[in-house]
């Protein structure tokens, strides 16, 4: 298939396009800094200069592919008008002529707090993050583009680790001042998985065209204090954390604080349906393979 994907040089996106090139598919790229993907080039990918606050930079391109993967976020300006820009431009592309598929990435902080029952792909959105409040309408109107040939898909990845970045490079990172760093009192769970498991997710979802929304976790919710002491022990620093009052991480993060120590317990019912198969069963089981990911992406 020929697959266009917005955000292909990020954490995830640079997985999925190196996944999707594994499979035989031919997959465009769309980056800002050509140079920063070559590694990309190098293994098959066409790269499409641009940005997704530009839909005439990109929407012919995206016209000449089958399916269009929207993976990008942009932080620095209007993040909530550029997605939006980016989905009109994607169904847009996609149009109705033949069958063609849209899959949207979108993240479970819009879940909300999950309680004692774990949420699958059934569960509501009522009560997103604040920080992401505005994300399950994006995701609805996505789901609700579908028809006449056009198949649309909502993947929700958990927290990302492996490679260079994701919340838990930030724990590996934090380790240089002796402990590893986590917000709140480490009680709130995650429910997590490996950008190489989750790639696989989105490969699947492209090569069956499937429709819905699939939930990228691993399926084994971890508390966050168990979170830090094994990122600590993975690092050498013997399990060793340090709690940050939410109060404080407040004033840095703003809205992000609060999201990161919401109780999250996922599952990934239509995920695993499809053939999905995490290789990292859990964070703690897979951590010392996370951070000599991120140690060998510093040159350590």
């Amino acid at each position: 298939m020929r697959v266009f994907v917005t955000g292909g040089t990020g954490l995830i996106g640079s997985a999925v396009v190196e996944t999707l090139l594994q499979g035989g598919h031919q997959v465009t790229a769309l980056t800002r800094t050509p140079a920063k993907a070559a590694a990309l080039r190098k293994n098959g990918a066409t790269l499409h200069e641009g940005t997704i606050q530009d839909p005439l930079g990109y929407a012919a391109a995206a016209r000449e592919h089958d399916a269009l993967v929207h993976m990008a976020i942009d932080y620095a300006k209007d993040t909530v008008q550029s997605d939006r820009t980016a989905i009109d431009t994607l169904v847009a592309a996609a149009g109705r002529s033949k069958p063609r598929l849209v899959v949207y990435t979108s993240g479970c902080w819009v879940l909300g707090p999950t309680g004692d029952r774990p949420a699958d792909e059934s569960a509501g959105t009522d009560h997103p993050a604040q920080a992401v409040a505005w994300r399950p309408r994006h995701e609805r109107l996505v789901l609700s583009a579908a028809g006449d040939g056009l198949v649309t898909a909502v993947v929700r990845p958990g927290m990302v680790y492996g490679g260079a970045g994701g919340m838990t490079a930030q724990l590996f990172a934090s380790v240089e001042q002796h402990a590893v760093s986590v917000v709140g009192d480490g009680t709130n769970r995650w429910s997590l998985v490996h950008r190489e498991d989750l790639a696989k997710l989105y490969r699947l979802v492209v090569e069956r065209r499937a429709a819905g929304i699939y939930h990228g976790v691993d399926g084994m919710p971890v508390t966050v204090a168990e979170v830090g002491r094994a990122a600590s022990r993975a690092a050498g620093a013997k399990g060793v954390i340090a709690l940050v009052p939410l109060a404080e991480a407040r004033r840095k993060l703003g809205p992000v604080a609060d999201a990161i120590c919401m109780d999250q317990a996922l599952v990934a019912p239509r995920a695993l349906a499809l053939g999905w198969t995490p290789t990292c069963a859990s964070f703690p089981d897979c951590a010392p393979r996370a951070f000599r990911e991120w140690r060998a992406t510093r040159g350590a």
